[in-house]
């Protein structure tokens, strides 16, 4: 009995180790009047969670209980005459949530549901430029635009079958040497890899949002063998 105890609290332990940057409120997603990210606050919520998540009647489509506008794009893929692997024609799940805010097409108030009842309707929002992201010096590399051929490809199937120099996943992750983390692949047979195979939207540590520091290129060699 003593050994089950200690077995389950070294697992808890290295369950806490693993999420416990997790601080969306300390984030450059907090995009509440609680944030401090300028110029993209608002005066007019102190909820943090509404600009990406509703708990009804929310869109299924991208993300749990997804509260944004989906984009229309068109996108332009990352070129698969590059790569083995096969790339969907359009950016697909979790990776189209993300596109929601980063492509600069949809604004940051464009919500299924608004903050409260859901019903009300929210007065001026203090936002810059109409409310979509910038290019400016205050956050350089967040606009990503829908031309994606010059970014790491995504909405791809990870099939190493097709390519010997990526590491095999284990269980639909792949293990991020010498860390406690995995990376996750996303779609209906959990091959794909997505924004969130290497993005963490709450991660409030590692800068990007990556989901470990790229310490020795350790993140780029969890999937590439070089």
């Amino acid at each position: 009995m003593k050994r089950a105890l200690l077995v389950l609290t070294a697992v808890l332990l290295s369950v806490g180790v693993a999420y416990a940057a997790e601080d969306v409120r300390n984030t450059k997603h907090n995009l509440s009047s609680t944030g401090s990210l300028s110029p993209y606050l608002t005066t007019t919520t102190d909820e943090v969670c509404v600009f990406c998540h509703t708990p009804h009647f929310a869109s299924i489509a991208e993300a749990p209980l997804w509260n944004r506008t989906e984009p229309t794009g068109p996108y332009n893929m990352y070129s698969s005459a590059t790569i083995d692997m096969t790339i969907a024609g359009s950016p697909q799940g979790v990776s189209l949530a993300c596109l929601s805010c980063h492509d600069g097409t949809v604004a940051f108030d464009s919500l299924v549901n608004e903050p409260g009842s859901g019903l009300d309707t929210i007065g001026t929002w203090s936002w810059n430029n109409n409310g979509n992201i910038m290019t400016s010096s205050t956050s350089p590399s967040a606009m990503i635009g829908t031309d994606l051929t010059n970014d790491h490809p995504i909405s791809i199937t990870y099939d190493t079958t097709k390519d010997p120099q990526f590491r095999a996943p284990v269980n639909n992750r792949i293990a991020v040497n010498g860390t406690n983390v995995t990376l996750p692949l996303y779609g209906s047979n959990k091959d794909q890899v997505e924004c969130g195979s290497c993005h963490n939207p709450h991660e409030k540590d590692v800068a990007t949002f990556l989901r470990v520091a790229n310490t020795g290129s350790q993140l780029c060699l969890a999937c590439h063998i070089k």
